[in-house]
């Protein structure tokens, strides 16, 4: 129908009838006013009516541009529709091409977790068995304790009956007494080899210097009968501050200082003999007043190095008394090391005994940073002993964070010291008798030997000396 329309509108005859029609109009309106006097209006009415025809005509030949366009799209769209027709067999087949490879590449990764699956699945058992036997020897010793348990207190009901007896060891005979009623159980006769702290084992340390054994010999003593409660250099520390005081003792240290306190402080052999008895007061005391002595005196010099000289002495002094009063007091020893420091910063030894200090007060933050500060200023050939307990107690710290790689090599490094020089020798059955004897006759012959010692001149030699 617009179709029609269209070419009704656009015929060549249209022009011609509007203009047949416009001059039938002019002329029956010519008619019409022909007896009219205002001619002007009629042309104004003319014009107005050409006008309109003529906007007519415009809104006629937008209409046919709009229908020509709506045309042209849709064979446009027909044409697309025709196109996508005939392209829509690749496009299918692509679409196929990456869905098969998806589902390859499912496949694929199904296989791969099913293979991880098999080769988790025997390292899985093998765990749970040996978690399985962990839990049936747990169970085992359980059991092994509460018999040993049993047994134990069996053999202490045995042995309360018979607390009473009187035991004839001369004639080898129980008096009053069935012996066949006796049970006694042979491992509890058997010696077992007791562990003792080091105020306990102090005295043995002076029987032995006073036997004139040498130092390594006696640290080899102490570890056997320390089992492994302190550490290897706490042990030399230990003898080292007792021959220090020593020392001081025979080289008159503590004359003048007693002097000066009227004769109040105790005597050289009476400190010797408290400490052999695992009392260190009394030679912290001298040890003290010694110190405040020289601190007081060096204040006084004007002189940089004499005065510089006198106060490393006096942190040399301040290391004895830290380490003999670390066996009683911690924090006493670790102010004693602190003033070591502050003495003389570069007293080694001084950062190594107070980082043990810090170790054993759990600072662990403080003792890592004065153990790694031994190691970067210390001299490996002066210092070695330092060096490596600090290496084996880093080697500690390190461990616990989960540092096994640099842990293990400060570990090998100080055990490497500690077997050069063999303290952690293991004693023999004619090195133990030899102890057990001079134990025995230590308390007996305690006096006599402090008499021998303190006139033994070969001890006047310091360790830090």
């Amino acid at each position: 129908m617009p179709d029609q329309v269209i070419t009704i509108l656009t015929s060549g005859d249209f022009l011609s009838t509007i203009s047949g029609n416009l001059d039938i109009m002019a002329g029956m309106f010519s008619r019409y006013f022909s007896g009219a006097d205002n001619l002007r209006m009629v042309s104004i009415i003319l014009m107005l009516l050409a006008f309109i025809l003529f906007l007519f005509l415009i809104i006629i030949l937008y209409v046919k541009s709009i229908i020509s366009f709506l045309k042209s799209d849709q064979a446009k769209q027909n044409s697309d529709i025709l196109f996508d027709e005939s392209s829509s067999p690749s496009a299918h087949s692509s679409q196929d091409e990456e869905l098969e490879l998806e589902r390859e590449l499912e496949r694929e990764l199904e296989r791969e977790l099913e293979q991880a699956r098999a080769e988790k699945e025997p390292v899985e058992q093998e765990q749970e068995q040996k978690k399985e036997e962990h839990r049936k020897e747990q169970q085992e010793k359980k059991k092994s304790e509460d018999k040993k348990k049993s047994q134990t207190k069996a053999i202490n009901t045995e042995r309360a009956k018979i607390a009473s007896v009187d035991l004839d060891w001369k004639k080898g005979k129980i008096n009053e007494l069935d012996a066949n009623k006796v049970m006694l159980d042979i491992e509890s006769l058997q010696y077992q080899q007791s562990r003792k702290g080091l105020p306990e084992l102090l005295g043995l340390i002076i029987d032995m210097v006073g036997r004139g054994v040498d130092d390594l010999k006696i640290a080899q003593t102490i570890m056997f009968r320390n089992q492994g409660q302190s550490t290897e250099d706490e042990i030399l520390q230990v003898i080292d501050a007792i021959k220090d005081f020593i020392a001081m003792c025979l080289n008159d240290k503590f004359e003048q200082v007693r002097s000066a306190a009227n004769n109040e402080l105790p005597q050289d052999d009476e400190a010797l003999y408290h400490l052999a008895k695992g009392d260190p007061s009394l030679s912290l005391v001298l040890i003290e007043a010694l110190m405040d002595e020289n601190i007081n005196k060096g204040a006084t010099l004007m002189q940089e190095n004499k005065r510089d000289r006198l106060f490393g002495e006096v942190s040399n002094y301040a290391c004895t008394f830290g380490t003999l009063a670390s066996l009683s007091d911690v924090h006493l020893a670790t102010g004693s090391f602190e003033l070591a420091i502050e003495l003389a910063p570069q007293n080694v030894n001084a950062w190594g005994r107070i980082a043990d200090m810090y170790t054993k007060a759990e600072s662990n933050n403080k003792a890592v940073w004065a153990y790694e500060h031994v190691l970067e200023v210390a001299d490996a050939e002066i210092y070695p002993r330092q060096i490596a307990n600090a290496e084996k107690m880093l080697s500690q710290f390190y461990y616990a964070q989960g540092n096994s790689l640099q842990a293990a090599g400060l570990y090998n490094n100080a055990k490497s010291y500690y077997d050069s020089i063999g303290i952690n020798r293991r004693l023999d059955k004619k090195e133990v008798e030899i102890i057990e004897i001079i134990e025995s006759r230590q308390n007996e012959d305690l006096e006599a030997t402090i008499a021998k010692i303190l006139q033994n001149s070969d001890l006047r030699q310091y360790s830090y000396a």
